[in-house]
């Protein structure tokens, strides 16, 4: 939303300038307030340029290929965990977690910070229950989600979720962070939803 409207501001700027100097091209630099208008002008359409470039790059998904590529997705997902925010990870059966995401997953469930969603309890979700996370399950053997996510700050403005699927050589995850993206909004009420059902679920 803001880069759009930073990008439409200086596109009036520019489209402005252009109009008042078109006429008087060879004296541009004749006047003050030509060589401000001009200057706002380039220098509008350098950051818009840059911003631009800045955004595009930052909302392409990443990607993780190679023989290496279970190693940097673990890597993305330890550093993701490492920070201080509420975290829900919606996932299968935990099976990516290695000893040193499983300390990182069990310090996020000490300070209540740690949401699992998944069909089934199974050894990890109930040790990271036991250390202080919550676990929704939801399925069973034949009902699992396809989605798997990592929802991060969940009803919040600040709010993001990672979103990973793949075929067999290549896996993405693509960060979405932008409130204009339905996709945040699914993951949200997903995790609502699961909250609430273990709350009537508790309360029968």
């Amino acid at each position: 939303m803001t880069r759009t409207l930073v990008t439409q501001i200086a596109a009036i700027v520019a489209l402005i300038a252009s109009i008042m100097l078109a006429n008087d091209l060879n004296n541009v630099f004749t006047t003050p307030w030509k060589v401000i208008l001009g200057s706002v002008a380039v220098l509008a359409a350098i950051i818009v340029a840059i911003w631009e470039i800045f955004g595009t790059y930052k909302s392409q998904p990443l990607r993780f290929k190679g023989p290496k590529r279970d190693a940097k997705i673990l890597k993305y997902m330890i550093k993701l965990l490492k920070s201080q925010a509420q975290c829900v990870i919606s996932s299968n059966d935990l099976s990516w977690v290695d000893d040193v995401a499983k300390e990182v997953l069990a310090d996020k469930a000490a300070k209540k910070s740690l949401t699992l969603v998944m069909p089934l309890e199974n050894e990890i979700s109930k040790y990271l229950v036991g250390q202080g996370a919550v676990a929704h399950y939801y399925g069973d053997d034949e009902f699992k989600f396809a989605s798997r996510f990592t929802l991060v700050n969940p009803l919040r403005s600040d709010a993001w979720v990672a979103i990973g699927h793949g075929a067999e050589q290549v896996h993405t995850i693509r960060k979405i962070s932008s409130k204009d993206d339905p996709a945040i909004h699914l993951a949200d009420d997903l995790y609502r939803l699961m909250k609430r059902n273990a709350k009537i679920a508790s309360s029968s």
